[in-house]
């Protein structure tokens, strides 16, 4: 099943129909007004805000306000849509280095972390299959958490979650993770760029690991041609990338088989490219911020939510034949801490 025909399920096409446009789009309208209808009903912070707006086309979103991240560190609980017995958890993000100010705090109901499983159920086949044995080097201690989503994900697949958690910088406990990928047979992962880097450089002339990696997924910090070219030589794998955050809960957008741009979860997420200066929505093909609205979230739905990253939406076809667009490749800005 590809990303398409699982999107094609979601939103209620008939077995057998292929996805489209104004498909996808008729979907998304009707969930952008459930969701504002929600966010009205139950966020004191969005009733104000949106007071006198009304949606009744796509185009229609670009004159609603923006949520800002220093909004939701300030405003967050007035943001929550879901009663306090709905909500499984409550994620903390503490501010950047160097900045002050409360941490911003993100709610999640099971059914909108069962999203981000349901995504990596779906989208992650195109790198990892029954046979893989999948290495998280992801935060997967609680449950809930970004890596024990992604290992759920990846076992309904079929595939073997090896979950080690996230690895210090400076490279202590490299070597065990090395020994680790070897007496597993680790054949793919989740890793940050620099993380896996750094593995493939110190496990170059390792023949047991580097005749074992076939793919790796690269998340949750920016990543450098450098990085990637020194894991594709090292490894002599496919490397698969993906961009997302907490707040959109989690999962984003990722690469396809073509590996040329990321392909967004549409269904649940819609993005908007915009002049970070002026607000107004970039043409196609220009950069710009990315900004995104929850379409399925129950418990913190967020509309027109600045993100500060800078990409563009690719112009063409993909060569995987997705009607989905394409998302070009997130600029270097500010380091995020998003997981």
């Amino acid at each position: 099943m590809t990303v398409d025909d699982w999107i094609a399920g979601k939103i209620g096409l008939p077995r057998g129909e292929k996805l489209s446009r104004p498909a996808l789009e008729a979907w998304q309208l009707a969930r952008l007004r459930e969701t504002i209808a929600l966010t009205l009903a139950h966020s004191s912070f969005y009733r104000e805000k949106f007071e006198g707006c009304s949606i009744d086309s796509l185009e229609d979103l670009a004159s609603l306000p923006f949520t800002t991240p220093e909004e939701l560190a300030e405003q967050g609980p007035r943001m929550v849509c879901a009663p306090a017995s709905a909500v499984s958890r409550i994620v903390t993000l503490q501010q950047t280095s160097g900045t002050t100010g409360a941490p911003k705090r993100v709610w999640f109901t099971e059914a909108d972390q069962e999203l981000m499983i349901d995504y990596i159920h779906h989208g992650l086949p195109v790198m990892t299959g029954p046979d893989d044995v999948f290495l998280v080097l992801m935060p997967c201690e609680r449950p809930g958490s970004v890596g024990d989503l992604v290992a759920i994900g990846v076992e309904r697949i079929g595939s073997r979650a090896v979950r080690t958690g996230p690895i210090p910088p400076d490279g202590s406990r490299d070597d065990e993770i090395l020994a680790l990928m070897r007496s597993t047979g680790v054949t793919t992962g989740l890793a940050t760029a620099p993380t896996a880097a750094r593995l493939a450089l110190k496990s170059a002339t390792d023949p047991v690991i580097k005749n074992n990696m076939r793919t790796i997924l690269l998340s949750a910090q920016y990543i450098s041609d450098a990085d990637r070219a020194a894991i594709e030589t090292a490894w002599g794998c496919d490397v698969y990338e993906h961009y997302g955050m907490t707040e959109m809960g989690l999962g984003g957008a990722m690469a396809c088989a073509a590996r040329d741009g990321y392909h967004p979860r549409e269904a649940d997420l819609l993005f908007e490219i915009i002049d970070p200066d002026t607000g107004k929505v970039a043409p196609d093909g220009a950069y710009g911020e990315i900004v995104f609205t929850t379409l399925t979230r129950q418990a913190m739905p967020l509309i027109r939510y600045r993100t500060g990253d800078i990409s563009r939406w690719l112009p063409g076809d993909c060569a995987c034949g997705s009607v989905l667009k394409r998302l070009d490749r997130v600029s270097d800005r500010a380091e995020r801490k998003n997981y």
